[in-house]
């Protein structure tokens, strides 16, 4: 048995590599072709005498250099990879040296110069006269920011093994990968010194509109453009003189070319930005990528990718994109052995593959399935990002987060990207089908494949399927605003066991698919068509262990030595975020404005260094953030001594980020909305000397594991925050330590280790219920329908026990019009009437059977009443035993109520002394007491049965009611009107359907039609049991009283 685990992207890519000292392949690096990944000296030099500075109208925060160009071109947006780490880097130009960084940390204005250009470190460019800017031009708006001179990245700097002296090596790279993975797999091949890693580049979703455009051929028309090396767009803006083009460039089209489809080609590397297509906008199209004064040689090199693609080796590394918290967490599970079955990844690639040969692509999923175990989904560049970057992070995602895209620049509710969506699911599901073996495990994850499990159940219907959530889950009156809200809820309740993060968000779903496709939902079950859903939330952590470890590192104790020196008797504020409107970037900055300005004595004391990650995609947002980061550094008086505010728009190397985790006197989260933050959780592990607090905004998934010792804050209320902050760098040590302890402790108890268990519990514990379950026979609709159109008199015993809805009252109304319609139920006559006055010619049983309302009249079936006070007596005594507990007396019956009771350790032990006491004490009587749903009733046996058989006999004779020979029945006035039912004399009764759930009420009535039928008294009789399926006597099943509602409404609309 296997654990099939399928993620958007699997733990592994494949990496194609070229020889740089080859001169065919340093003249390929200056095209636009494809995207190279340097990490060697030699072609650095070589592209470096091409390089000249120039000034960009973008960059990141602090002093981040810009792209170089070429002709006025931008060289490919690169992806720098260390050959010796595999990890990817979004372009070389973004390399800080370790000196750079710590300078870049504090802005030390005492580097700063007039020109506002700054001076690298790389030995290169030494000899340069450029400085440093000064902090306002850091921070300046994108339109004023200067880009410096080129520099390189050298290979060492990039390049550098775990132990190395880099980390007392000024010159040594700062960016890597914080998703530091747990396990490399021993099969991976490092790439050489002298070697390139090479990635196609992949091209985007066509921009058309499918109410006027056939997509389908606009999109087979596109992808026919495979066959050509990939391109590079460029504005003529950026094309620099308009003379290059008309000197010689040899364009393949004309300057006044409309491309209406190929967009930007984006960084694979930065797969979580959104595409936008600016259709206003003309392109030049360069042929085969670029400007160049050689493209005749750049043509013959390649004449198309695939060749390209064909020749170049490749080797499988791990993937830095993905879920990180997952698959450290099953790597670990499956180290340690918590896991013992092995386990198979199913994902894409992580690389466009339009690019790539077929063969080559075959040969890829080999490798990964024979040495990796790991098996990739392979769909075309369009479909994906159509499926990726249009649905899933334009439509679910800011929905899923309680922002919904209501842009209509922004094509978040177009068509054609639900069909992506669709499409890539279907990929994912056959997948997994064919990689299925009887009793393996199916675990599906996150928003990207919402659709999966029903895809897959609907081909292997008794699959054993788990679906986790790692994001939040909106209320129903958010997620309602999807178009497709009805097809995902279904897709995702074809698993067997549905998981979340917090009980916030399983509530929200339980609530959302009772609300939008009627589903009967318990605690933590839905039932619907005839499935049963196990519905839990289980929060995901990190291993302490393995991040302790880490922490251990010499490279990390020497960062901390630095971090210690530079900000000596400094408080440190450490916030970490992806760049986003959700993370509350902007809010967070105007509370500490509000905290400095409250508190003007900590502006040269404290330091809040705020290392943002990701794609800034929203540029308005990053102005509104930077307008305050200015306002709040402008509060120092002294710059280049203190700056308040450091403002990274990057990531750190691991080491780095432990390290200042380490130092933090405080660590800040603001999101609005966030599923489960494990951030929070490395700093509280990081902080095991300084215990310093943890400021957590109640709105994210970890506010729920960690509010016993966090410091709960509203990222709305901004001098809350402001005030909170203050309060964490003022607290004692004491309460430092109590809280930090506590935090420790939900660390510990939350793990990964610990959800990896849990998860897989429920999996199966939901799977074999669903299997026991399956055992009765589940009721058919269509013959129910058929049976019913075949006779002509019918009578209808529901027994409902909760206060109707409108929908209820609107089908009871129609389907009584034509047919004997009763109600079973423990309310009173009055409580009844009330209920279901509007509904004309309904029939009531009240009180489980001791009275019946026939044509608008009450009849008792009851004989016995003087036992009741009694039973009041040994309630009473029951009451003053359990505080919080209570009994009601009706006309007929007691019920004692012990839901409120203050001791519910001891609630058992009277329940089951009171029902002792009673059924002993009358046992001669037929008074009987029984538990039902956690209430004891009190009240005489057979009056539901005595009922029925009444009924039926009414409908069947046309016997007054008087004249029943068994029971003497009373008549009273009813305030509910009737219609004409003579017709319901006219036949025998043919037909009878008694439907509820499961209780000693029911039963007897289910027996009975079971006897009628046996006795051929009567044609068709149904005996429909909704929830639990313990019933012995009820021959069809249904998940709840909607879906038996669902199909009285098909049945009456036939």
């Amino acid at each position: 048995m296997t654990i099939i685990v399928a993620s958007l992207f699997l733990p592994y890519t494949p990496q194609f590599e070229a020889d740089v000292t080859n001169s065919d392949t340093a003249k390929l690096v200056e095209s636009s072709m494809i995207k190279v990944d340097c990490n060697n000296q030699e072609l650095s030099n070589n592209k470096q005498e091409r390089s000249s500075s120039v000034t960009s109208a973008s960059s990141h925060y602090i002093g981040l250099p810009q792209e170089p160009q070429i002709n006025g071109e931008p060289l490919p947006r690169a992806t720098v990879s260390s050959p010796a780490t595999g990890v990817n880097y979004h372009n070389e130009m973004e390399m800080l040296s370790s000196e750079q960084f710590l300078e870049e940390l504090t802005a030390n204005a005492t580097h700063a110069a007039n020109s506002g250009i700054p001076q690298t470190n790389n030995p290169v460019s030494s000899s340069s006269t450029a400085q440093r800017p000064s902090v306002e031009e850091f921070f300046s708006a994108p339109s004023a920011r200067v880009c410096p001179p080129a520099q390189e990245a050298s290979a060492s700097s990039i390049s550098v093994g775990r132990g190395s002296s880099h980390y007392n090596d000024l010159n040594s790279n700062l960016m890597k990968n914080p998703n530091l993975s747990f396990d490399s797999h021993p099969s991976r091949v490092r790439s050489s010194s002298k070697s390139a890693v090479i990635t196609p580049v992949s091209k985007s979703v066509p921009d058309v509109d499918p109410a006027v455009v056939d997509v389908a051929k606009v999109r087979e028309e596109f992808q026919q453009q495979a066959s050509l090396p990939s391109m590079k767009r460029v504005s003529g803006s950026a094309a620099g003189d308009s003379s290059i083009a008309s000197a010689g460039s040899n364009l393949k089209y004309s300057e006044h070319f409309q491309d209406n489809f190929i967009e930007d080609t984006d960084s694979e590397d930065d797969i979580d930005s959104d595409l936008e297509t600016d259709a206003t906008k003309k392109y030049n199209v360069p042929k085969f990528g670029g400007y160049s004064n050689n493209a005749k040689l750049r043509a013959s090199l390649m004449r198309n990718s695939y060749e390209l693609f064909k020749h170049l080796p490749w080797t499988i590394v791990d993937s830095d994109k993905g879920n990180g918290s997952l698959k450290n967490a099953v790597n670990i599970a499956v180290a340690e052995k918590t896991v013992k079955e092995p386990v198979s990844w199913i994902g894409t690639m992580g690389i466009p593959t339009d690019e790539l040969p077929h063969e080559v692509c075959q040969k890829i999923s080999k490798k990964l399935e024979k040495d990796f175990c790991s098996y990739p989904v392979v769909t075309d560049d369009i479909t994906f990002k159509g499926a990726y970057k249009n649905y899933a992070k334009q439509i679910l995602w800011p929905t899923l987060h309680y922002q919904i895209p209501d842009n209509p620049n922004s094509k978040a509710f177009e068509d054609h990207s639900w069909d992506y969506y669709q499409k890539v699911n279907q990929r994912f599901a056959d997948k997994i089908v064919s990689v299925y073996k009887p009793g393996d495990t199916i675990w599906i994850h996150d928003y990207h494949l919402m659709l999966v499990p029903q895809m897959v159940r609907e081909k292997l219907p008794k699959a054993k399927i788990g679906f986790f959530l790692h994001v939040s889950f909106p209320s129903s009156e958010v997620f309602r605003c999807l178009a497709n809200r009805e097809r995902i809820l279904e897709g995702i309740i074809g698993a067997n066991f549905v998981g979340f993060q917090t009980k916030e968000y399983k509530r929200h779903f339980l609530q959302t698919c009772n609300r939008l496709l009627a589903a009967d939902v318990s605690n933590d079950e839905v039932k619907y068509h005839c499935n049963i859903v196990s519905v839990m939330y289980a929060p995901i952590g990190i291993d302490y262990f393995h991040l302790a470890s880490q922490l251990r590192n010499d490279s990390v104790v020497e960062w901390r030595q630095l971090i210690k020196e530079r900000w000596r008797n400094k408080k440190l504020i450490v916030c970490r975020d992806q760049f986003d409107r959700i993370r509350g970037l902007q809010k967070k900055m105007l509370a500490y404005e509000r905290f400095l300005i409250e508190n003007p004595e900590y502006i040269e004391k404290v330091v809040l260094i705020q290392i943002c990650i990701g794609k800034s995609s929203d540029p308005e947002y990053e102005r509104q953030i930077m307008v305050v980061v200015d306002r709040i550094n402008s509060l120092s008086s002294n710059i280049s001594i203190s700056q308040p505010v450091v403002f990274l728009h990057q990531d750190l190397d691991f080491a780095q980020y432990l390290a200042l985790n380490c130092e933090a006197d405080a660590f800040l989260v603001d999101a609005l909305r966030e599923g489960m933050n494990l951030t929070c959780h490395e700093f509280i592990v990081s902080s095991f000397e300084k215990n310093a607090p943890l400021l957590l905004s109640e709105f994210t998934g970890s506010s729920s594991v960690l509010k016993e010792g966090a410091i709960l804050i509203n990222p709305w209320d901004i001098n809350h925050v402001a005030q909170s902050i203050k309060r964490s760098l003022e607290m004692s040590p004491e309460e430092k330590r109590r809280r930090w302890k506590k935090l420790f402790k939900s660390v510990i108890e939350h793990d990964s280790d610990n959800w990896i268990t849990k998860c897989f519990e429920y999996i199966n514990n939901a799977w074999e219920s669903n299997q026991e379950t399956s055992t009765v026979f589940n009721l058919a609709p269509e013959k129910f329908c058929a049976d019913y159109k075949a006779s002509k008199k019918h009578l209808f015993i529901f027994k409902i026990s909760e206060p109707p809805t409108s929908r209820m009252l609107s089908l009871l109304s129609e389907l009584s019009s034509n047919n004997i319609v009763y109600v079973l139920s423990s309310f009173t006559k009055n409580t009844f009437e009330g209920l279901y006055n509007g509904v004309l010619n309904i029939g009531l049983i009240a009180e489980n059977g001791a009275y019946v309302r026939v044509n608008g009249s009450w009849y008792n079936i009851v004989e016995e009443l003087d036992w009741m006070k009694e039973v009041a007596k040994i309630f009473d005594e029951k009451v003053e035993r359990l505080p919080g507990s209570y009994y009601k007396i009706a006309d007929s019956m007691i019920r004692f109520h012990t839901e409120n009771a203050e001791d519910q350790d001891r609630v058992p032990t009277v329940i089951g002394e009171a029902i002792t006491h009673i059924n002993t004490l009358f046992d001669d009587k037929d008074i009987h007491a029984y538990v039902h749903k956690d209430i004891v009733f009190v009240q005489q046996t057979g009056l539901a049965l005595a009922a029925a058989e009444f009924l039926m006999k009414f409908y069947n004779s046309g016997v007054s009611p008087t004249d029943n020979s068994r029971i003497s029945l009373s008549r009273t006035s009813s305030s509910m009107s009737v219609g004409n039912n003579k017709k319901h004399f006219q036949n025998r009764v043919d037909f009878v359907c008694v439907s509820g759930s499961t209780s000693p009420i029911i039963e007897p009535l289910f027996k009975l039609v079971k006897q009628e039928v046996e006795k051929n008294n009567l044609k068709f009789g149904y005996t429909i049991l909704y929830g639990s399926s313990r019933s012995t006597y009820a021959k069809e099943h249904i998940n709840g009283v909607n879906e038996l509602f669902t199909i009285l409404h098909d049945l009456t609309a036939a």
